[in-house]
């Protein structure tokens, strides 16, 4: 199924008449600086190498009002971040008869100081995917990747520029800088903070439930299962960020898995009062652990009402 009527356009054979070019005219094209033609694939090289840069990828055209009233607020708020190495590019899904001329033309006209490629592309099925399976193929669409943190975020739309500043803050601001998913079902967050200003800063957060099912908030590989005492410990690497899980009472993984975010990883032990099963969950880079608090997660909403690993065994047939 074609997704865009930019598309339906071109396999119409929509195109621009050929018009013969005065001298002066030719001069003026000359001006202009060129576009770069890339394959999808080249968008999303552009955006995967593992570095600290945050890259922030905008589909948009000349003829679609949303993306150029967003345009303006993407270049203004990523010189604010300038040295926080934040990179944009816009990918122009114009047709193929706008690139030699009226592209760069408009791009010059309203001052759209930043990089610029044309995507060379007409099989939106294929390519949307590519950057997010969510991707309808409607414009405007941006991508911001953080590759160190492992941030992601995919937006179908458009964007205020109040909304763009907070995912940059976001994206820029570590891995306390955005919401994890909990990694228990209906969890209780253990705040000392909250309830005693007085108490010791804690570079873990404490999670109970009534469900001792581990999620993990983070997909990457194992990098070290450990048994001490009565508990196991798993760390998850992904991007150079360590996510640890202590108090584990059983798992079935082991150094080397991978790991999707939300994926089950096993089951945590009970606290020390022997009440509810508790996990420790901590995030850190090679030099620190990073704080979170309570406002750092979200439930996880699941719909399972019992803890399913105290279920009875089934009964032989």
């Amino acid at each position: 199924m074609i997704k865009r009527i930019l598309f339906v356009f071109a396999l119409a054979g929509f195109v621009l008449p050929a018009r013969s070019q005065k001298p002066a005219r030719r001069t003026q094209v000359a001006e202009i600086q060129k576009i770069a033609k890339w394959k999808i694939e080249d968008v999303v090289r552009s955006y995967s190498a593992n570095n600290d840069t945050v890259y922030v990828v905008n589909f948009w055209a000349t003829f679609c009002k949303p993306c150029n009233e967003e345009i303006p607020d993407f270049i203004r708020i990523v010189k604010k971040f300038k040295t926080k190495k934040v990179k944009l590019l816009l990918v122009s899904l114009d047709l193929p008869a706008y690139v030699p001329v009226k592209l760069p033309a408009f791009i010059k006209k309203n001052k759209y100081n930043t990089n610029h490629v044309w995507l060379n592309e007409t099989d939106a099925d294929r390519f949307c995917p590519m950057i997010d399976e969510q991707w309808s193929g409607a414009i405007p669409a941006t991508i911001i990747v953080n590759n160190k943190t492992g941030y992601r975020k995919f937006v179908g739309d458009q964007v205020s520029a109040t909304a763009f500043e907070q995912i940059l803050n976001e994206a820029t601001g570590g891995n306390a800088g955005f919401k994890y998913t909990a990694p228990m079902n209906d969890a209780a967050v253990k705040d000392n903070k909250a309830t005693n200003p007085d108490a010791a800063i804690q570079d873990f957060v404490s999670f109970t439930s009534a469900d001792s099912s581990v999620y993990a908030v983070s997909g990457g590989k194992v990098s070290m299962v450990a048994k001490i005492d009565h508990m196991k410990v798993v760390i998850i690497e992904k991007g150079n960020i360590f996510y640890t899980y202590s108090n584990l009472g059983s798992t079935t993984l082991k150094k080397g898995d991978s790991i999707m975010r939300d994926q089950f990883i096993g089951y945590a032990a009970f606290d020390l009062d022997g009440i509810k099963p508790t996990i420790e969950f901590y995030v850190s880079d090679a030099e620190k652990n990073i704080l979170l608090t309570k406002a750092n997660f979200v439930s996880r909403k699941d719909n399972k009402a019992v803890d399913h690993s105290f279920d009875p065994a089934p009964e032989p047939k």
